[in-house]
């Protein structure tokens, strides 16, 4: 732990796909303890699930350890939990798990989204939830449990997304806030409740569905036995949690109209602040997608992401680059100069994104010769990255009550990249602000907490109060014209020159890699 820090303390808890962290901040936001554990997951050849109840104890055990680390009676006054999206957990009426949970990205539930779109229709169904169909949907994992697991969904009372469960699991109380209600394609996102409509073409129970709460509204104090057992005098407030990237957005002060959050990790993630949900039909094509933040004030939001990002560099390094840290790749691609000497790369690798999105996409290293070394590789990655990001921002703005962003702000692992960050800065052509705080989405699950407990009366006196630094990177006037060039002569080229070749290659696909199971539409 930190030296001094000043009370009360607050937790946020972050559910990934691939570790559950607890962390505590103090009053002023600063960072004082972190426990973490791998996220128990059990791996299948076309997804995988989780077991409801481990990740309750996995959760349970770095909640545990964190408040061990604080000073015996350090008051801890609320907390609230991030996720995943789409992962959802059937409950009995003694609040136990029914089943296992599917894994966002699990592919089982193709069948079940097809199914959705044929009964309710694509116009329909984005006239109500502002989305296209997909199969991570919690809609269509509800509906292959229905099909697949038949007793374990007639025993259900309640479906749960996996922030919503671990805060029932906290306190006994259940509701779902709308940035996780946006991932389940029952959302009205206009009329802002669960739609009815929805609900009874496909012969779902309203009352399996959680109410629908702010994030921040206090679902109530923790059990008086958890708390005694974690040796707290009183029982902290659990607050309504959130969707993760979407708590990150809080934490980086970027949940406003017009400013636009890039959280950079395996997946990247891209979520623009809207005053008002779009009704522009291009979205369906494009591949974009929307939902609704509600916090202390109502907002919706358009994204997108690219789905190996932090993944394309980690699968660099693991073929090329074993044993080599990430701080000796940067070294060797700062000795390359802007342009990679000729070399680009194409991030495809887990699908293309909007505004151009394929399945079949395939990633690609072009302009390559014997005397390529490593660092220009790596350096294409780079770049070929932060031109992806152009294009996806540079798309929203193309779509209908959309304006370029005010503000771009960064959070996540790759946001600690220097050079990634400067490179990304001069390909946009603007300045980027980095939160310095590395863990932005427990940070911000941690401020719903607080607002729980009132300890700030709302997100702006929460982010006033904050004693979290920032810097900005902003671009390198030296390599401006290389990137404009780049971007429009060589990368805006390279996906349509490939498209068929990748339909041709399609069906000699290699099995799923690592990549694939990371990959994320959204996040």
């Amino acid at each position: 732990m930190t030296g001094g820090f000043e009370p009360p303390v607050v937790v946020g808890l972050d559910l990934g796909t691939q570790s559950t962290r607890c962390l505590a901040f103090d009053g002023r936001g600063r960072h004082l303890v972190t426990a973490s554990r791998p996220t128990p997951m059990r791996r299948l050849a076309d997804g995988g699930e989780y077991d409801p109840q481990l990740l309750w104890t996995t959760a349970e055990s770095c909640l545990g350890e964190a408040i061990a680390a604080l000073p015996h009676g350090a008051p801890v006054a609320g907390i609230a939990v991030a996720s995943i999206g789409e992962t959802c957990v059937l409950v009995d009426a003694d609040g136990r798990a029914t089943a296992p949970a599917l894994l966002w990205y699990d592919r089982r539930t193709e069948a079940a989204a097809a199914a959705i779109e044929a009964r309710i229709g694509r116009e329909r169904l984005f006239a109500l939830t502002g989305h296209r169909v997909d199969p991570t949907f919690g809609l269509c994992k509800l509906m292959w449990m229905r099909d697949n697991w038949p007793e374990a969904f007639r025993r259900a009372r309640r479906v749960l997304n996996v922030a919503d469960w671990i805060a029932f699991q906290l306190c006994g109380s259940a509701a779902t806030d709308f940035t996780l209600a946006s991932r389940t394609l029952v959302l009205d996102i206009r009329a802002r409740r669960w739609s009815q409509e929805i609900l009874d073409a496909l012969g779902f129970s309203r009352e399996l569905f959680a109410p629908l709460a702010a994030g921040g509204r206090p679902l109530g104090p923790a059990r008086p036995a958890l708390a005694a057992a974690l040796g707290l005098a009183r029982p902290p407030i659990v607050g309504v949690g959130g969707h993760d990237h979407l708590c990150g957005m809080f934490a980086a002060g970027a949940a406003r109209s017009g400013m636009l959050l890039d959280s950079m990790g395996t997946a990247e993630a891209f979520v623009q602040g809207l005053a008002q949900p779009l009704s522009d039909p291009a979205i369906l094509d494009r591949g974009y997608f929307q939902g609704r933040i509600e916090a202390d004030r109502q907002l919706a939001y358009i994204g997108a992401g690219i789905n190996a990002s932090g993944g394309a560099i980690e699968w660099f390094r693991d073929l090329f680059a074993p044993g080599i840290s990430h701080a000796e790749l940067i070294a060797e691609a700062e000795e390359v100069p802007a342009g990679a000497g000729g070399v680009s790369f194409l991030p495809h690798l887990a699908s293309a994104p909007p505004p151009d999105p394929d399945v079949a996409a395939r990633g690609a290293f072009v302009g390559l010769t014997t005397g390529t070394p490593r660092g220009m590789l790596f350096r294409a990655i780079l770049e070929g990255l932060a031109f992806e990001a152009r294009r996806i921002i540079d798309g929203m703005a193309h779509i209908a009550g959309v304006l370029p962003p005010e503000d771009i702000r960064l959070i996540g692992g790759s946001s600690r990249n220097r050079l990634f960050v400067e490179i990304k800065a001069s390909v946009l052509g603007r300045a980027l602000t980095i939160l310095d705080e590395p863990e932005a989405t427990a940070l911000g699950a941690a401020l719903l907490g607080g607002l729980a407990a009132g300890v700030w009366p709302d997100l702006d006196g929460a982010l006033a109060a904050l004693d979290q630094p920032h810097h900005e990177v902003l671009p390198n006037p030296r390599w401006a014209e290389t990137y404009e060039r780049a971007y429009r002569e060589v990368h805006l080229q390279l996906a349509p020159a490939l498209r068929n070749i990748n339909r041709s290659i399609a069906g000699h696909e290699p099995p799923r890699g690592p990549l694939a199971d990371k990959a994320q539409t959204d996040q």
